[in-house]
């Protein structure tokens, strides 16, 4: 299973989601992270690496990289931060839509995901934490729906 996270620049909000899904999903599952607006190759943010140092998890090599369509044909599942990313993929990549889906709307909760760059070490905690919990939900969804698929 291949998981890919979006977000604008992928120095913050995605790369976070891919340390706690590295730590959540199976082992096997290959977690990936873009971004829309990303410079390919930007380091990530220093808060982003230090809110999640916290829980343990290290992202301190990750670089940014640019969403192209060769990684939507590639995945199986692809959670963007927010609604508005997640209907911007679907009108540039409609072929892609059934597997696009906002990571807060997917999981019941509609609510985007705030983006922290730029923001002090807190509002990267803030963050950190919401995407913890949304991410350990995320995982164990999917891995209950892989399971019944499989029976």
């Amino acid at each position: 299973m291949k998981i890919l996270f979006v977000c604008t620049g992928n120095t913050c909000r995605s790369p976070m989601a891919q340390g706690l899904a590295q730590k959540y999903f199976p082992e096997g599952t290959e977690i990936l992270s873009a971004g829309l607006q990303a410079l390919t190759g930007d380091k990530v943010s220093a808060n982003a690496v230090s809110a999640l140092k916290e829980q343990g998890i290290d992202i301190s090599d990750h670089t940014a990289t640019r969403l192209h369509r060769g990684l939507l044909e590639t995945v199986d599942y692809v959670f963007t931060m927010t609604k508005a990313q997640q209907q911007y993929l679907i009108l540039n990549y409609p072929e892609y839509a059934d597997k696009i889906m906002a990571l807060g709307s997917y999981l019941g909760t509609e609510k985007d995901i705030s983006d922290p760059w730029g923001g002090s070490l807190e509002e990267y905690r803030a963050c950190a934490l919401e995407l913890k919990e949304l991410v350990a939900r995320l995982a164990k969804s999917i891995i209950n729906t892989d399971e019944m698929e499989v029976e």
